[in-house]
């Protein structure tokens, strides 16, 4: 009765806003009871009220360790994992409801699901599979999920293309199948195939917009009066059709256009397309990615680096080649013309300093200084434990992620001896081409080509800080440049990593591999130079003042 009455009086005093008074009245409590579930109870609702979600996580993990047989903790624990994008933990939440209902598919799906998201994608496969020999409802997910597993983070495309054909005779109706086999197919390069796909996608399914707008893309469109530049014209107009369906319909009109050299009415389409992309993204808020990107630079000094040197004796002789800089600067290129070299492997755009400085560091980088140390083995061995699969045969690997130039602290902190590519572009040919393009909610600044500009600015301050700090290990590779002098350009590009030159660097574009950026097709031709000054055909549309 006594407990009863102080677990009362705690309630009293949260309800008179005296949480900490409450909080103490409880935390003596469970000092006499540590089993006390109703105390626990308390302090979960008091943490999620007084939005203390440490103090939640730690009394829902004392009642899920108190009750194992009660499943009802785990939900507001996967809520608030959730909320903080803590995957690989709602990963372990999720294994361990399968691992108590064995047979329920839906626990086994999003194991899967998260363990994905955490980069763990072998386990995921394993889940997924399982959900599937249970027979769980909508299995043509489950296909889907595995077959991008394996086109884009297991380097396995021919896998992922036959999982989907055996997906595709399963499930005969479902368009988004058939999408996403032209998706790897164009990824290979295969224009025939992928136009195929795309053309039955939306024969089957008229309202898949996109798969429309994706055969536009793949050819050169020559004439404004082409059929599939009138069905898009046609639904774009279509005032039945929401706007948010419309968006990728106007930046494929706006990329026929101006292949038609029709500049003004292109201008019209990737403004109007830009403008529907606005209203479902967050806003850019200039002043506010300055601060981040000084606080980066503060963070990330000389003394930074002359205090964690010591850090620990696990230094990688061999460290990826970094490819990084401003979106449609070139990265894939130089990538492609780096991994025709026999040594060297194509990783593409690892998501692993991304994602875990989203789950590892949340205030990244103002906790950096705080976290790090007892963070810096785990990330550098599940780093190279990630990105090891893509290590084929060649010594070297590459890692093109262009907003990495954001974590290079961190990554020459774990790895001193990395070798840095920032590839770079004329400016307004650089933001044009980002304008031009459609690169979700990470990057809403390239909705407005002002916000473009203030980008790339102060991705020129960081890289310039870096530059200062680690330049002899950096290497600027210009896009104009290359395409002005090619051999003299890709000559020193292959030097800068100490590799004896091979003829097929200069033709990169005849590889045979798998590309997964909006430059599929750029890179699988001899270099042009259409797109340097590119800007100049807009000039008259656009205000480039920055």
């Amino acid at each position: 009765m006594k407990q009863e009455l102080s677990i009362n009086h705690a309630i009293t005093l949260f309800n008179s806003n005296k949480q900490q008074a409450g909080i103490k009245v409880i935390e003596e409590i469970l000092n006499l009871e540590p089993n006390n579930v109703t105390a626990h109870q308390v302090m979960v609702k008091a943490g999620f009220q007084q939005k203390n979600h440490v103090l939640a996580e730690k009394h829902l993990l004392a009642l899920i360790k108190i009750q194992p047989s009660t499943d009802s903790y785990f939900q507001p624990l996967i809520e608030l994992y959730g909320f903080q994008k803590r995957w690989c933990d709602l990963a372990n939440i999720y294994k361990e409801l399968a691992a108590k209902h064995p047979t329920n598919a839906n626990h086994q799906f999003n194991c899967g699901y998260y363990l994905k998201l955490c980069g763990k994608f072998s386990q995921a496969i394993k889940y997924y599979k399982q959900a599937l020999s249970l027979n769980i409802n909508d299995a043509y997910e489950v296909y889907l999920n595995i077959a991008i597993i394996y086109s884009e983070h297991l380097s396995a495309p021919q896998k992922a293309i036959d999982l989907l054909l055996i997906a595709i005779e399963k499930y005969p109706n479902q368009d988004s199948l058939k999408y996403n086999l032209a998706n790897v197919y164009e990824q290979l390069g295969d224009k025939k195939s992928a136009f195929s796909m795309f053309q039955s996608a939306f024969s089957q399914n008229p309202k898949n917009f996109d798969a429309l707008a994706r055969q536009a893309d793949i050819y050169k469109i020559n004439s404004k009066e082409d059929e599939i530049v009138k069905t898009m014209k046609d639904i774009f107009s279509d005032n039945n059709i929401e706007k948010k369906d419309k968006v990728n319909i106007a930046y494929a009109l706006g990329k026929a256009h101006d292949d038609c050299k029709d500049y003004e009415l292109a201008a019209s389409f990737y403004q109007k397309a830009n403008e529907l992309d606005q209203v479902y993204l967050p806003r850019y808020e200039p002043e506010k990615f300055e601060q981040y990107i000084d606080n980066i630079i503060n963070t990330f000094n000389q003394d930074w680096f002359k205090a964690t040197s010591q850090l620990s004796n696990q230094t990688p002789k061999e460290s990826p080649i970094f490819i990084c800089g401003m979106f449609r600067s070139g990265s894939t290129l130089c990538e492609q013309i780096i991994a025709s070299h026999s040594k060297v492997n194509s990783g593409g755009e690892q998501e692993f300093f991304h994602r875990s400085i989203l789950s590892d560091f949340p205030d990244f980088p103002l906790d950096v200084p705080e976290k790090f140390a007892s963070n810096r083995d785990k990330l550098l061995t599940d780093y190279l434990n990630e990105v090891k699969e893509f290590k084929s045969g060649g010594d070297l690997l590459t890692d093109k992620r262009p907003d990495n130039f954001l974590y290079l602290g961190l990554i020459k902190t774990l790895m001193p001896n990395a070798k840095i590519i920032w590839t770079k572009r004329f400016i307004f040919d650089n933001c044009l081409s980002v304008f031009f393009l459609r690169l979700g909610s990470s990057m809403s600044y390239a909705t407005k080509i002002e916000n473009t500009l203030h980008f790339y600015k102060q991705q020129e301050k960081l890289m310039n800080h870096w530059l200062s700090l680690f330049g002899d290990d950096i290497l600027a590779f210009n896009y104009d440049e290359l395409i002005s002098e090619p051999e003299v350009n890709i000559r020193e590009l292959i030097s800068f990593f100490d590799l004896s030159w091979e003829e097929s660097c200069l033709n990169f574009h005849q590889a045979n591999n798998q590309v997964k950026t909006a430059s599929v097709w750029q890179v699988r031709q001899p270099l042009y130079k259409g797109s340097s000054g590119r800007w100049k055909n807009y000039q008259q549309y656009f205000s480039f003042d920055y």
